[in-house]
């Protein structure tokens, strides 16, 4: 009798922050090794995923897990507890779902063999672990600052403290001014008052090698930030004495594998606020003297604004790129594209202005005449007409597959049905069954519902050239349609790669446009709509043609 081979194990081990040992990880994962002996199984691979949430699906680690175990080539998952692999009791739930579809067991040092069961109990221990946690951590924090101490991250102007408590440990949240940064922060202000806008005080502290908040350049946005969140450095009010913590409610977006932080802010009355006279950088007149220049500097809201009017969105924006710094083109004013680097930081020489209305109008002239050729045109048929065939070829080999192995659970349910009705009733005879039926249905569902791909038919180049430039006529003409302007302006980023500003050009300032051949002859191809009764698809194609650039003078 041939005996049953080991079964193939993969160890995983996390851990969440670096304040945690940094062998954290690799110490769980030697801890599995007595489990793996009482599994009799082997190794074939271990993953670790130092510093990172478990409340993160994409972690490196646990993707290939899941990998793995879609590709059949493991067993049994062990790690030190399920917590590790996830906390969250959507997450623990997902997890399981699928070790469970594909056979995959987890075992556990702590919880042992973790069927649904324990799945279940996890997932709800693992949420009420998680509320808990922020609970006390929202609570640890509101009395720090409540104490005078800060919670947040870096301040700029400020320095943590080395105090100590009767342990003769550091106490955090302690902050000192730093005489060095704050002295900037003082500069700022003072310049502000005088008149100096944000970009011109940013161009001022780069021009002097001035390190920013973050230790790169200053941007004019750090220095004007917004007074309704009290963010940037003019609007920080612990500048003037005062500590505010809770402005913001932090939210997970559960709709992304990186749970990616959103906040909303919270009403005015909910904000903590305490009074720090000792962390004061800024005195109260040059407080109340930006406070002032602030407010005769706001604009006021345009007639459309006020009237509730959708703004119109800038044709090309973040396609205008500058050749000196590779920064974007940004509105300035009313009608003008300007250099990002040179209008916010000012450490760009390109002070090239471009009038909105002549490039756009430009460079449309561009899309529809020249970026194309004939020959474009000829190869990308050829390219489309190739990978149609192919297509046909795959859906036809998938049809006959699905053909064979239909037959097979046929056969197959036909001999464990006769078993059932000879008297040979078990759980494993069942679950034999129901898993062949669930697979039969799902195989006639999708015979039923595919239809058989037909060898795709594309229009010849010369007409294809023809219906691109009308195509981008129509284009040109919704773009003056205020209430489709923003998709049309979306339809022209997809087939415009960048619009590039040269300030030196051969004559003069020149702006060079690039674009795909293939993204403009696929877009061509494919109708606004599908027809009604009909259905729609969409197919890659790699055409033989790459970037195609064209330049015009500004």
């Amino acid at each position: 009798m041939k005996a049953n081979p080991q079964p193939r194990i993969i160890l995983y081990g996390r851990h969440s922050t670096s304040m945690q040992t940094a062998t954290s990880s690799v110490d769980q994962v030697a801890s599995c090794v007595s489990l793996v002996d009482r599994l009799g199984g082997v190794v074939i691979d271990t993953f670790v995923d130092p510093e990172l949430s478990g409340y993160r699906r994409n972690r490196p680690g646990l993707t290939k897990i899941i990998q793995a175990a879609k590709a059949g080539i493991v067993d049994i998952i062990v790690c030190e507890s399920l917590d590790r692999l996830a906390r969250d009791a959507e997450d623990v739930a997902w997890i399981g779902k699928i070790l469970a579809y594909h056979r995959v067991q987890l075992h556990t040092v702590s919880e042992g063999h973790v069927d649904e069961i324990k799945f279940a109990v996890a997932g709800l221990l693992g949420t009420i672990f998680l509320k808990h946690l922020v609970d006390k951590t929202i609570r640890g924090m509101e009395a720090a600052v409540l104490a005078g101490r800060f919670a947040g991250g870096r301040a700029y102007g400020y320095k943590r403290a080395a105090k100590l408590d009767a342990k003769g440990e550091v106490i955090p949240g302690i902050l000192e001014i730093d005489e060095e940064t704050a002295e900037v922060v003082r500069r700022i202000f003072a310049w502000f008052a005088a008149g100096l806008s944000s970009i011109q005080i940013a161009t001022r502290l780069n021009e002097e090698g001035v390190p920013g908040p973050r230790g790169g350049q200053w941007n004019a946005s750090t220095i004007r930030g917004d007074p309704k969140k009290l963010v940037g450095i003019l609007n920080n009010p612990l500048y003037e004495g005062r500590l505010v913590w809770g402005r913001r409610q932090w939210r997970k977006n559960p709709d992304s594998d990186q749970r990616e932080r959103r906040y909303r802010l919270r009403d005015p009355s909910e904000w903590v606020e305490v009074d720090v006279p000792d962390l004061r950088i800024v005195g109260e007149a040059d407080w109340q003297a930006a406070r002032l220049e602030m407010t005769r500097r706001r604009r006021q809201p345009s007639s459309a604004a006020q009237a509730g009017k959708p703004r119109a969105k800038h044709l090309l924006s973040s396609l205008i790129r500058c050749s000196i710094c590779g920064s974007s083109y940004t509105i300035s004013g009313k009608d003008y594209y300007r250099c990002a680097g040179q209008k916010e930081r000012g450490t760009c020489t390109n002070t090239i202005s471009v009038r909105k209305e002549p490039i756009e109008t430009a460079t449309l002239a561009i899309l529809q005449s020249h970026l194309l050729s004939e020959e474009h045109a000829r190869i990308f048929v050829e390219e489309f007409q190739r990978e149609a065939a192919r297509l046909v070829r795959l859906d036809s080999q998938a049809n006959e597959a699905g053909q064979v192995r239909r037959q097979q659970l046929e056969m197959e349910l036909s001999h464990l049905t006769q078993n059932l009705l000879g008297g040979l009733v078990s759980p494993i005879l069942m679950d034999m069954i129901s898993d062949r039926e669930a697979e039969l249905a799902r195989l006639s569902a999708q015979t039923v519902g595919a239809t058989a791909r037909k060898p795709a038919d594309i229009l010849p180049h010369p007409v294809l050239l023809q219906r691109f430039s009308e195509k981008v006529t129509a284009l040109r003409t919704s773009l003056d349609d205020v209430t489709i302007r923003s998709e049309a302006a979306g339809a022209l980023a997809t087939l415009i790669e960048s619009v590039t500003i040269y300030p030196h050009g051969e004559h003069g300032p020149e702006a060079e446009v690039v674009a795909r051949v293939s993204d403009l002859l696929a877009w061509a191809t494919n109708d606004n709509a599908a027809p009604k009764g009909g259905g729609c698809s969409s197919m890659a194609v790699v055409a033989g043609t790459g970037f195609e650039p064209v330049t015009f003078r500004l």
